[in-house]
């Protein structure tokens, strides 16, 4: 009994002692408004005691296109695409709850619901009545479940590399996630977050690593340490994901077009062909030198691509209304 006593005060002196070598602490927040904030950033009161931070860019006369990052990530995993695609559509994105520097969501509530009614608020504020839901990952997931729950608003649906999908395979999260999902990890995660830990968990999503660059490590390593930010990513991943509405994506009503990463390791391909077969008249586009970020990977593949898409789409709704005038 005493042995065992002694071994367990030396376990926790062992982490007392971790706790002050290794810890991480929160990212100061003006310092990262100032750093990661640019002349696009504006932030609305989200009504709840919180402020949601969004940018509104590109061809404000151009169709409009809503960018949603996924689990653990930020608006910025956007800037690529939006260089690209900024000359011919209006490019509204925003940082989820609990991410970037939008930071937690005041009551703790990191639903489906919670997020879509988020992106609805910075619709409303920028004024845009119906814009084109790209999603990768969880804002993906939020992409679809916003097809169903607000399909007013929806012109159109891109799935890049998108969760939610209920099959056989199941997904395989990366590092910091799967620690996150653990009692320690839930326990230690908030307090210290080593910056080797996101690098690791950003290779598991880039099929080629090397495209990695510190600049882009440090900017999710400081971002997820923006107060509440971590705290907020363990609430998040014990929030109800639904999938029993996985039986209601066929009824999605919009064209959709679903972009995926062969070499996605998070998320494999057999759910994009899940998506495929239970979304009538969608059309998918595999990247063979992709993971699971294919617009922070191959952002010219991904621009190029959701363009010519949303150019058909608008094109085929011209045609129709003409047909429905001339009728």
């Amino acid at each position: 009994m005493k042995t065992a006593l002694r071994i367990l005060l030396g376990l926790i002196v062992i982490l007392v002692a971790a706790f002050f070598i290794f810890r991480t602490p929160d990212t100061d927040r003006a310092e990262m408004i100032a750093k990661y904030s640019n002349d696009a950033s504006q932030f609305v009161d989200d009504g709840a005691g919180g402020k949601i931070h969004y940018r509104d860019e590109g061809n404000k006369d151009g169709p409009a296109i809503l960018l949603i990052h996924g689990s653990n990530s930020l608006l910025q995993t956007w800037e690529p695409v939006v260089a690209l695609l900024g000359d011919k559509y209006r490019l509204i994105s925003l940082d989820l709850y609990g991410h970037g520097l939008t930071g937690p969501q005041a009551q703790g509530d990191y639903s489906a619901d919670m997020n879509i009614a988020a992106a609805v608020k910075v619709l409303d504020t920028v004024g845009v009545d119906k814009a084109y839901w790209v999603g990768n990952s969880m804002g993906g997931w939020l992409s679809w479940r916003g097809g169903l729950a607000v399909p007013d608003r929806v012109s159109g649906l891109v799935l890049i590399d998108a969760s939610g999908a209920q099959t056989d395979e199941k997904i395989k999260p990366y590092l910091g996630a799967r620690l996150a999902r653990s009692s320690i990890g839930q326990l230690l995660l908030p307090e210290i977050t080593p910056k080797f830990l996101v690098r690791s968990s950003l290779e598991e999503n880039f099929a080629q690593p090397e495209r990695l660059t510190d600049e882009l490590v440090t900017r999710y390593w400081e971002l997820l340490r923006f107060p509440g930010n971590r705290q907020a990513s363990i609430a998040r991943g014990k929030t109800e994901r639904e999938p029993e509405k996985w039986a209601e994506v066929g009824d999605l009503k919009m064209p959709v077009l679903l972009i995926w990463g062969e070499q996605d390791k998070v998320i494999p391909v057999s759910h994009a062909k899940a998506f495929e077969a239970a979304i009538p008249e969608s059309k998918l586009i595999i990247y063979k030198d992709a993971g699971h970020l294919p617009m922070e990977e191959t952002p010219d593949q991904v621009a190029r691509d959701i363009g010519t898409w949303i150019e058909g789409t608008e094109a085929m709704k011209a045609s129709e209304a003409e047909l429905e005038d001339a009728a």
